[in-house]
């Protein structure tokens, strides 16, 4: 019988692929997926779940304490991929429950993580670490008895963990803004402070990069919040010397609040996306956005959990980081 390493072989993919293709993911293209599910109905492959024993073990129980970002999309996305990981591998007795916890919230979660502690039916865990020093100072004793991945917030160097560079995907938006304007014109760069996830990374990166162009820089200036960086931002394109702009966060509530024709003329690269930034790339009020792939890294991570608790693989220090994509109106998908 033909295997998925085979079938992967003929179409000159990889296996990992062909496995999410047969088990119904929908983190591939469908244009490889019908391509696969051919294949697989032409070589009538057979889809064996427990030829490696595997369905035959004792179930296991992963918990997953995720954050719920201020950005839905975000949050919706991280789950979907933990949930698609979640139903492939049901079959193995493999399962996930899911516990969302407020980003601004480092105290609940710390408590929501002891109560999952407590819990003698828990084999794995994975987490994004508000307070990670806390967080790993906890679970330490835990260690040599259950499987922790950290997701989207490294958590200790010892720790497999998925995620986004994003220092990186801010030097990408830096890089794409400086091709998109001239030397000497000028960049406002808003700084609306540090969401523990994603933010001060932007910032980071994008000021690493810009700094190294011959643009003229203005910033960072401290935006104090959403409403302040209206009225700071208003203020500021009436002197109509502005062409580029960069908001380090909650770049889409602010843009969203200011009239089209104040930012007519003016190149926005923004990092992250949203219903809101999809609807302003439409209007052509954001250039671009550089972003992540989410909800790969759930699946990824769920993915890695699997591996370390059914063939007992071992990812000490592991990091998978997931690709960034530039989203502009040309290819900006629903």
């Amino acid at each position: 019988m033909i295997t998925q390493k085979e079938i992967a072989e003929r179409l000159g993919i990889s296996r990992t692929t062909v496995a999410r293709a047969i088990n119904g993911s929908p983190l591939i293209k469908e244009e490889t997926k019908r391509k696969i599910l051919e294949l697989v109905k032409e070589t009538n492959y057979e889809k064996n779940y427990v030829g490696s024993s595997l369905g035959t073990r004792k179930s296991k129980k992963v918990y997953s304490l995720v954050v719920e970002s201020k950005n839905e999309f975000y949050t919706q996305e991280i789950l979907r991929g933990i949930k698609i990981i979640s139903e492939e591998y049901k079959a193995y007795n493999y399962k996930i429950d899911i516990k969302t916890t407020d980003i601004n919230d480092p105290k609940k979660q710390i408590k929501e993580l002891k109560e999952i502690l407590k819990k003698e039916d828990i084999d794995g865990l994975i987490i994004t670490p508000l307070d990670r020093d806390s967080v790993f100072k906890i679970l330490e004793p835990y260690l040599d008895k259950i499987k922790v991945i950290s997701l989207g917030i490294r958590l200790n160097k010892n720790i497999p963990h998925v995620g986004p560079d994003h220092q990186k995907q801010g030097e990408i938006a830096a890089g794409l803004m400086s091709n998109l304007l001239r030397d000497g014109e000028k960049v406002l760069i808003i700084d609306n402070g540090d969401d523990k996830v994603s933010s001060k990374l932007y910032l980071d990166g994008f000021m690493n990069r810009i700094s190294r162009t011959s643009l003229t820089i203005e910033g960072p200036i401290d935006g104090g919040g959403i409403e302040k960086s209206v009225e700071l931002l208003k203020e500021r394109l009436k002197k109509g010397d502005i062409k580029g702009l960069y908001i380090n966060r909650y770049s889409h509530d602010i843009l969203d609040r200011i009239e089209k024709k104040e930012l007519t003329g003016i190149k926005i690269v923004t990092n992250g996306i949203g219903k809101i930034i999809k609807k302003l790339i439409k209007e052509r009020i954001i250039t671009l956005t550089v972003m992540e792939e989410i909800s790969s890294e759930g699946y990824t991570a769920g993915k890695r959990m699997f591996e370390m608790l059914y063939k007992e693989k071992v990812f000490k220090g592991h990091c998978d980081v997931s690709k960034s994509h530039i989203i502009l109106y040309e290819n900006l998908e629903d």
